[in-house]
């Protein structure tokens, strides 16, 4: 625990003051005796001689009898002389005391149990600082208004204690009292209590509030896509993301590539590619063989198949994988690209099986028919037809060709 100031104890030195210094209109009054003990206590601890002024104090202690109101106010200044001395455990237990009495006025009475209420929450002891706050409320004139910081310090008192039911109406009335000039931490508190009770709407009207205070933190935007997805709104989520996007907040490959899945989960290949591409170009995401087959298979989803094509293009001059060549080989007879699968299937990923070889063969046989070249078509037939898994499909090709062959060179005759 840090100094006294810390805890806003220095206003109870203020309240000793007052509660001491003469005034002859005003009732209840102190004793000679403890009048003077209290004074010298005062100025002995101006001089930081503390051991001095808590011997005074407790010889006066010792003298007060049934007097309340000289006993309340020695206790009280026994408190601020512990407190002084970051002795936080006696100062507690003499600020306790001295509300026991009865004896202090009621404004002084209130300042005590308020810095009380603080000292008890930095100890730990969060149970005893909700019953000083309560009592603190329970206390208050007619005229006097709760301040936004003791609803604050009973939420947080509610939360420590796992409280969380009681907490939020506290963080409420904390937050409201404070208007635009309530602190973030108050609204991360409220948010926490709604998540702990599970009450992700809660939860989540919280971090709308944060993002539109805060736009420039990342983490409640982040948190607002997770709240929403958890709810099942997954519209929502993606515009969170997409707006952290938009501000430039997303640098990480992980948070860039949740964005992109998502946006191609929710049936927007399209601006998934975009938003990759990007990335890429910025060097927020690497041109790896992974990341490029992604990019592909976006653009694929997108029915987009020249791009889809390219990209798988460039992932494969990296990765060599026999699999990617084919699924490629398919495309290009999709787009038409005959010209492109034929050379392609002339080079097959070194990786390659035989059953791949064969396939790539047979693609580029259809690709070579396409092509008006009948003869390099039925070439390429019939060394697909050689292995057993594709015979099945080339067969028919071969048969259909030799017969167009054979009546061409009737027509001939």
């Amino acid at each position: 625990m840090k100094g006294w100031k810390q805890w806003g104890l220095a206003p109870v030195a203020l309240a000793v003051l007052i509660s001491t210094a003469p005034r002859a209109a005003e009732q209840p009054a102190l004793s000679d005796r403890a009048y003077r003990a209290v004074n010298k206590a005062q100025a002995l601890i101006s001089e930081k001689r503390y051991g001095e002024a808590n011997g005074k104090l407790q010889e006066a202690l010792a003298g007060a009898g049934e007097r309340i109101y000289d006993k309340g106010v020695i206790l009280q200044t026994l408190g601020f002389v512990a407190a002084q001395q970051e002795k936080y455990g006696q100062a507690t237990q003499y600020f306790a005391d001295a509300i026991a009495t009865g004896g202090l006025p009621a404004p002084v009475a209130q300042q005590v149990r308020y810095n009380l209420a603080q000292l008890y929450m930095a100890q730990g002891n969060f149970g005893a600082s909700v019953k000083t706050m309560q009592a603190w409320f329970a206390n208050l004139g007619k005229d006097e208004k709760p301040t936004p910081h003791a609803y604050i310090t009973l939420a947080n008192a509610y939360v420590q204690l796992k409280q969380y039911k009681e907490a939020i109406p506290a963080a409420d009335q904390a937050i409201r009292l404070s208007g635009a000039k309530a602190p973030e931490s108050w609204y991360l508190l409220k948010m926490g209590a709604h998540y702990e009770l599970k009450q992700y709407k809660g939860a989540t009207e919280v971090l709308t509030i944060l993002v539109g205070m805060f736009p420039e933190k990342k983490k409640y935007w982040t948190q607002l896509s997770a709240m929403h997805q958890q709810a099942g709104n997954d519209l929502k989520a993606l515009a969170a993301l997409e707006n952290a996007d938009k501000l430039g907040l997303l640098t990480e490959p992980a948070e860039l590539m949740r964005l992109c899945n998502y946006l191609a989960f929710n049936g927007i290949p399209h601006r998934a590619a975009r938003v990759m591409e990007r990335a890429m170009k910025e060097g927020k995401l690497a041109q790896s063989a992974a990341n490029l087959k992604t990019l592909a298979n976006y653009w694929h989803q997108a029915k987009e198949l020249n791009p889809a094509i390219d990209t798988m293009q460039a992932s494969l001059r990296q990765s060599g994988d026999p699999e990617l060549q084919l699924k490629m080989a398919r495309m290009m007879v999709q787009a038409k690209r005959y010209g492109d699968l034929v050379a392609l299937a002339g080079k097959p990923a070194p990786g390659a099986s035989g059953e791949q070889r064969a396939e790539l063969k047979f693609l580029a046989g259809v690709a070579l028919f396409e092509q008006d070249k009948p003869k390099e078509a039925l070439t390429a037939f019939s060394q697909a037809a050689q292995n057993g898994n594709i015979s099945g499909r080339a067969t028919p090709w071969i048969s259909f060709l030799k017969e167009q062959a054979g009546a061409g060179e009737r027509t001939a005759q």
